[in-house]
């Protein structure tokens, strides 16, 4: 943003030292090997590749019980991408909680409303 004095203090960005982001869009990323419009759709209609590879880990624990076979780096690999879920559950759900009471706190009748909405049905 520019202000009055911005032409005394201009920003200066160097190659390397703004935000890092990556794409893994094999489309946009031009290194698929496969043919795009099949791994793009597989993608988005069918399964991440997080969930792709999650059933993949799932056979392969399944395959070392059934041959009495260790793996212990697969089973290593498991454990660490289930706790990293459960440490974003639980951040996700401390940030509903935070919403919900600053919510409640500025818009008591906004918050009875989201509460009633996102009831559960009786079964």
């Amino acid at each position: 943003m520019f202000g009055p004095f911005s032409v005394w203090s201009p920003e200066f960005r160097f190659p390397l030292s703004g935000d890092v982001q990556q794409d893994i869009d094999p489309v946009l990323a031009g290194t698929i090997k496969g043919i795009p419009a099949i791994e793009t759709r597989v993608q988005r209609d069918v399964a991440s590749y997080g969930t792709q590879l999650g059933k993949v880990l799932e056979a392969l624990q399944a395959l070392s019980r059934a041959t009495w076979v260790e793996l212990a780096e697969i089973d290593t690999l498991v454990d660490g991408v289930e706790a990293v879920k459960v440490e974003c559950k639980q951040a996700l759900r401390d940030h509903a909680e935070d919403a919900l009471r600053k919510l409640k706190q500025a818009d008591p009748e906004g918050f009875k409303a989201v509460v009633a909405e996102n009831r559960p049905a009786p079964t």
